[in-house]
C-alpha cells in the first residue's frame, strides 16, 4: 500500500512540474511584451528598438554626419557649424538652464551603418533630436527606420532630394537646406546661359542623384535644350569607364557631374585621361576639394557649378561669418552645408526652450513657431542666439533667421526660400560668381 501511495505521489509531482514548465514560455512572452518591446525591423533590415525618448535631463542632439564613405569629406566641416551653434547656445545659458550636449556619430554614407548609428544615439545615448544625414537616401532610411518610429526630431542640413517631402514622417523630419526642386532649375538656367545646347548627366544611383538629374533634365529640355543621356552610376566603384562611354555617346558639349566626392574623383579623372570629355558642370555633391586634388587644379580651372548657399549679404546672417572666423581662425570654408548644420542645431534648441521641454514631440511642435513668422526677426550669430533665447524665455514670439536661409518650415518640413550659389573653380579653390535668390512658394528661382 505504501508503495502504491509513493508512486501515486511521485506521479502527482511529475504532473505538477510538467504543468509549471508548460506555463513558463507563456509568462516569458507576456513579460517581453510589457517590459522589453520587440525591436521593429526597418526598411534596411536593421532592427530599430522602440525607445521612449529621454526627457527631464539636458537637451541631447545627435550629430549624424558622414566621416567615412562617399561623403566623408564633408562631415568634419559640417561639424564645425554644429559645434559653433552649441557653444553659442551654452554661452547664452543653455536650454532650460542646462548645457546642450552634442553627440557625434558616423553615418558613413550608407543606410545600414547610419541606421545602426542612429539606433545607438537614441537607445544608448538618449538623444531627443538628430541633425543629419547627408545623403538623401540615407536620411530617408534613418527617418523611416529610427527617428519616426521612436518619435525623435530629425533635421537634415544636407539632403536635397525632393523625395524627402513625401516621406510619411508624422512631422518628425525637417531640413534646413533647399530642395533640388530649386537647384535643378538654377543649374539648367546656368547651363543655357553658358551657351550649352546638348548636355548629358551622370548621377549617383540614389534619391539625391536621380532627383537632381530628373529636375535638371526637365528644366533644361523645357528651355529647348537636348539631354543626350542621363546615366546612373553606383557608389565607390574602382572604374566608371562603362558609364562614361554611355554618357558621351551622343557627343554632349558638357557632362553634368551629379554625385559625391569619392566617385567624382574617379570618373572625372578617367573622362579626361581617356579623352572622353573635358567639360563639366558640378553641383553641391561635387563641390569638392578632394576632386580638385585627385584630378588636378589645372585640368578643372574654370569649371563651374551650383550649390545651395546663403543669401548674399543677408542683413540678419552676416555676423555668422565673423563669429566663425573668431572661433576657428579661418573664414567659413567654401564646402557646403556648414551654415545649414549650424541652423539645424539652433532651431532645435530654440524649439526646446519654447516648449519648456526636451520631449521630442513638443520640440517638433515648436519648430515652426520659433523659426517662422509672425514674430520678432532675430538673426544668427552669438548675439542673435542670446537675444533669441532670452526672447523665448520671456514668452516673446520670434522668427529666427538662420545663417543659411530663413528656416521657415512648410507643412512638409522643407524650407522654401534661400539661394543657390553659382561657383567657379579658380586656382584650386571655389569662387562665387553670383547667388540666385530662390522662392519655391511661387516656383521662382533663376
Amino acid at each position: 500500500m505504501f508503495r502504491v501511495a509513493r508512486y501515486w505521489l511521485l506521479g502527482l509531482v511529475i504532473l505538477l512540474a510538467a504543468a509549471f514548465l508548460a506555463l513558463l514560455p507563456a509568462c516569458g512572452d507576456e513579460e517581453e511584451k510589457e517590459g522589453s518591446p520587440t525591436p521593429k525591423a526597418t526598411a534596411t533590415g536593421v532592427a530599430s528598438p522602440v525607445a521612449s525618448p529621454v526627457t527631464g535631463g539636458p537637451l541631447k542632439i545627435g550629430m549624424l554626419f558622414d566621416y567615412t564613405g562617399s561623403l566623408g569629406e564633408f562631415g568634419p566641416n559640417m561639424e564645425t557649424g554644429a559645434k559653433l551653434a552649441v557653444k553659442q547656445i551654452n554661452a547664452a545659458g543653455g536650454v532650460l538652464g542646462k548645457p546642450v550636449e552634442l553627440i557625434k556619430a558616423d553615418a558613413g554614407t550608407e543606410s545600414n551603418k547610419a541606421v545602426a548609428a542612429a539606433n545607438q544615439l537614441v537607445s544608448v545615448q538618449g538623444v531627443q533630436a538628430i541633425v543629419g544625414c547627408l545623403s538623401s537616401g540615407v536620411t530617408i532610411a534613418v527617418a523611416e527606420g529610427v527617428a519616426v518610429p521612436n518619435k525623435i526630431v530629425m533635421i537634415s542640413p544636407a539632403s536635397t532630394s525632393p523625395g524627402l517631402s513625401a516621406v510619411k514622417d508624422n512631422d518628425f523630419l525637417f531640413r534646413t537646406v533647399l530642395s533640388d526642386a530649386a537647384q535643378g532649375v538654377v543649374l539648367a538656367d546656368w547651363a543655357w546661359e553658358q551657351g550649352y545646347k546638348k548636355v548629358a548627366t551622370t548621377y549617383t544611383n540614389n534619391a539625391y542623384g536621380k532627383g537632381l538629374s530628373d529636375q535638371f533634365v526637365k528644366s533644361f529640355e523645357a528651355k529647348g535644350g537636348t539631354v543626350t543621356a542621363a546615366v546612373s552610376h553606383e557608389q565607390e566603384q574602382p572604374s566608371y569607364l562603362s558609364e562614361l562611354q554611355k554618357a558621351v555617346a551622343g557627343n554632349p558639349e558638357v557632362l553634368v557631374a551629379i554625385s559625391y566626392p569619392v566617385e567624382g574623383s574617379v570618373y572625372i579623372k578617367e573622362a579626361i585621361e581617356n579623352g572622353l570629355i573635358d567639360k563639366f558642370l558640378f553641383v553641391d555633391g561635387t563641390k569638392s576639394k578632394d576632386i580638385i586634388k585627385a584630378v588636378g587644379a589645372t585640368a578643372l580651372e574654370g569649371t563651374t557649378g551650383t550649390s545651395p548657399s546663403a543669401v548674399e549679404k543677408a542683413e540678419l546672417t552676416t555676423s555668422f561669418d565673423a563669429d566663425y572666423q573668431a572661433e576657428y581662425g579661418t573664414a567659413v570654408p567654401s564646402l557646403p552645408y556648414i551654415r545649414e548644420s549650424y541652423d539645424a542645431v539652433i532651431a532645435i534648441a530654440l524649439a526646446a526652450e519654447a516648449a519648456k521641454s526636451t520631449d521630442p514631440s513638443k520640440i517638433r511642435d515648436q519648430l515652426r513657431e520659433v523659426a517662422g513668422p509672425p514674430g520678432q526677426k532675430i538673426g544668427a550669430g552669438a548675439a542673435g542666439v542670446q537675444q533669441a533665447l532670452a526672447a523665448v524665455k520671456a514668452g516673446t514670439d520670434i522668427d529666427f533667421e538662420g545663417a543659411a536661409n530663413s528656416d521657415n518650415f512648410d507643412p512638409n518640413g522643407d524650407v522654401l526660400t534661400g539661394a543657390i550659389e553659382i561657383f567657379k573653380i579658380t586656382a584650386g579653390d571655389f569662387q562665387t560668381i553670383k547667388t540666385v535668390p530662390v522662392d519655391l512658394t511661387t516656383q521662382a528661382g533663376g
